[in-house]
């Protein structure tokens, strides 16, 4: 689950570095798929990087602010692109 940083406002630091290690960690899985969810894609940033980093295409629904990736492993298939 990536959350909203403490003290959430329209200034703060978002989620990026964040969402960019769940996509690795869930691609670097030795096989099998990881469920992402991100909370509050309302913002800009989140919304973008959400979808570039953990991929629109694995995106399996979003209810709400919040938002359910299923990544599959990519050392199963070692030359799968990091967004097919």
């Amino acid at each position: 689950m990536v959350d909203t940083p403490t003290r959430y406002h329209d200034n703060a630091p978002g989620r990026m570095s964040a969402l960019y290690i769940a996509g690795l960690m869930a691609r670097n899985r030795e096989e099998g798929e990881t469920d992402v969810f991100v909370h509050d894609v309302g913002r800009v940033v989140e919304d973008k990087f959400s979808k570039a980093f953990l991929y629109e295409g694995y995106l399996i629904e979003q209810e709400g602010r919040i938002r359910h990736f299923t990544i599959p492993s990519h050392k199963a298939r070692l030359g799968r692109p990091f967004c097919p």
